[in-house]
């Protein structure tokens, strides 16, 4: 049945992650901001200097 201990959770979550801002991003109109969003929020960044 398993043939390694790889689990595809971590690609699962990104894949999540990224669905949930896309239907939030409806409005967006320059991919770049669509871009920073996921990268903010994929890379757990915070607002804090």
């Amino acid at each position: 049945w398993f043939s390694s201990p790889i689990s595809n959770g971590t690609s699962e979550g990104f894949n999540s992650r990224i669905q949930a801002i896309k239907s939030a991003a409806r409005g967006f109109r320059i991919f770049e901001h669509y871009r920073i969003r996921l990268l903010f929020y994929c890379g757990k960044l915070s607002l804090k200097p």
